[in-house]
């Protein structure tokens, strides 16, 4: 362990850390070539329409998929932006993992039009959006894992287990179900609604109980 952070030390001692701002500037850019493409189907449909009655009323196929695209695209990159954030470098391992999560988030919008246009009950369709969202969850997990363990970020000591993996397990639980009983469609994501009360309990089970007035010293 002391020789890794001996490493990181080393890495980013030698230019490593300016290494990661290129990693993190690709990384961007493919994330914005994946909303491009969200987006353009919607405005060669535009392009075509008569008017804006008509694109709205025949677009809705492509609209409600771009616009939750859009959506999912936006929060795993909102959650990968805080986790670089104070990332001070990065390794091969690192590296490889991101372009992982990559390719997760490039394949997600073709993952959500297949889920939309089967109208909801294709357990293939489903298994493969919910799929990916679970891949790209867990790889983030694996990056801070590898980025904590090798010396590039520092842990934080008050998140638990549960902080950290709660979301990757609804995830997992949502495709279970969705594959299982495929007729809900992809409803099944709102048992990540769960999230943040599971949060909020593990936060009350972690407060120390307060000392009863009697166990003051007397």
């Amino acid at each position: 362990m002391e020789q890794v952070r001996r490493d990181a030390r080393r890495a980013r001692a030698s230019g490593e850390a300016h290494g990661l701002d290129r990693v993190l500037a690709f990384g961007d850019a493919v994330v914005a070539i994946a909303i491009t493409l969200v987006v353009l189907p919607v405005v060669d449909r535009a392009l075509d329409a008569g008017s804006a009655r008509e694109f709205f009323a025949e677009s809705w196929g492509t609209l409600a998929p771009a616009g939750i695209s859009f959506v999912v695209i936006a929060l795993f990159w909102r959650v990968h932006h805080w986790l670089f954030l104070p990332a001070t470098g990065y390794s091969g391992t690192v590296l490889q993992l991101e372009m992982l999560w990559l390719a997760s988030i490039v394949a997600l919008p073709v993952a959500t039009v297949l889920d939309f246009t089967s109208g909801g009950g294709d357990r293939l369709a489903l298994g493969v959006y919910i799929g990916l969202m679970l891949v790209s969850s867990l790889t983030l997990r694996a990056e801070r894992a590898v980025l904590v363990h090798q010396g590039f970020l520092d842990d934080d000591p008050t998140e638990t287990v549960v902080d950290r993996w709660v979301g990757a397990v609804l995830l997992a639980v949502a495709l279970v179900l969705a594959v299982l009983f495929p007729d809900q469609g992809a409803a099944w994501l709102l048992v990540l609604l769960l999230e943040r009360p599971i949060r909020a309990v593990g936060g009350r089970r972690r407060q120390p109980a307060a000392p009863s007035p009697s166990s003051g010293g007397t």
